[in-house]
Order: C-alpha cells, then sequence, then structure tokens
C-alpha cells in the first residue's frame, strides 16, 4: 500500500516546475563488485525503467550530481491498520520524502531548501480525496528531519558525490503522513461496480 500512497503524493509534486528527477517509493540496491568486494548501496525505484536506473553499470539515476535540477523520492516508513467502523478499513501510513538541490541549475546563489518544500506542501490536498480504492485519503506533512548527511546514510556515496552535498547544493527530508480507509469489497472493482464505494 505504501508504493500507491507515495504514487499518489509523487502525482502531486510532479508539476512542480523546479522538479527534475521524481520516482515513487526507492528500496536500497545493493550492488556487489567483485573486483574490489565492496557493496555498493543506491536509492532505486521501480517507478525509473530499466535504461533511465542504470547508466554505466551503475543504478544512480536518484543520486546527486550537477546534471540534475533536483531529486525528489520517497523512502519506506510504516503502515498501520488504525480500526474498523463496519466495512470500512482505516489505515494510517507514513513515508520520508527525500529531496536534493542544485541551485547551479535552478536560478543560481546560494538558495533555500524552504522555498522548495513550502511549494511540496502548498501542491498537497487541503480536503480529503478518493483514488480508486483508498478513500478519504489526506495528506499532511508532520515534520523536516534535521539537516545533515545521515539523510543519506543508508547509500554508499562515494568522495564525488558526497561533494554534492555542500553548497551550492542543498537537500531536505520531510516525514509525511496518509490517511485513508479501504472498503475491502470494492477494491479492484469500478466506481460503479460497488455501491458502497461512494
Amino acid at each position: 500500500m505504501n508504493n500507491r500512497i507515495a504514487i499518489i503524493i509523487r502525482d502531486y509534486i510532479d508539476g512542480l516546475p523546479w522538479v527534475d528527477k521524481i520516482a515513487g517509493l526507492t528500496q536500497v540496491a545493493r550492488i556487489s563488485q567483485t573486483d574490489s568486494k565492496i557493496e555498493k548501496r543506491f536509492p532505486i525505484s521501480c517507478d525509473l525503467a530499466f535504461e533511465d536506473a542504470c547508466r554505466e553499470g551503475c543504478y544512480d539515476n536518484l543520486t546527486p550530481d550537477s546534471s540534475k535540477k533536483s531529486i525528489v523520492y520517497f523512502e519506506e516508513g510504516s503502515l498501520t491498520f488504525q480500526r474498523r467502523i463496519k466495512n470500512r478499513l482505516y489505515y494510517e501510513s507514513t513515508l520520508r520524502l527525500v529531496g536534493w538541490l542544485n541551485y547551479n541549475l535552478l536560478g543560481g546563489g546560494c538558495g533555500s531548501a524552504a522555498k522548495y518544500i513550502i511549494d511540496i506542501i502548498a501542491s498537497l490536498p487541503q480536503m480529503p480525496v478518493d483514488f480508486a480504492d483508498f478513500r478519504g485519503v489526506t495528506i499532511e506533512v508532520m515534520s523536516q528531519a534535521q539537516r545533515d548527511s545521515s539523510i543519506f546514510g543508508k547509500y554508499t556515496y562515494n568522495e564525488k558525490q558526497t561533494q554534492y552535498l555542500m553548497l551550492p547544493y542543498d537537500y531536505f527530508a520531510l516525514d509525511v503522513r496518509t490517511r485513508f480507509y479501504i472498503i475491502p469489497e470494492c477494491v479492484n472493482l469500478p466506481e460503479e461496480g460497488c455501491e458502497e464505494c461512494s
């Protein structure tokens, strides 16, 4: 379910003019280099075609480099069943949205991540919305993670890539909570096929 939630949120953000590379839910790709016995870890997403995700034998499409204006993707959080009310099952999802910015390609100067964070928050729906089987969806940014390189701590970026974590580059992480309910008998049915779905 978190994969679908990430896609819902991604689609709201994707239209922002400064967003360059965006993906839904990621996982850590672990690639062993046999010649040096070193394991490299990169974020990858099934949203990206293989040709986009893998360049020169390395899954690096979602890693910082100077050719991209920005990168936005989601990391797994939690999914919790909250309660059942009649035939409605209520859930709460948490995901982490990770953003990386290249101020050289975003107008120059040092910039401020706050502007881009506000854009993301403003792009999210203010009222509950329905998406196919997911009903009454509310999306809320709960907090901003402390800005330090631990945001990328699960990945093995080399020195070349870690230079993109210093000015004129920036980054941030937001913890996003999504609440919704589903009606089990309506899952994968067209809306008109289930009276309870409305």
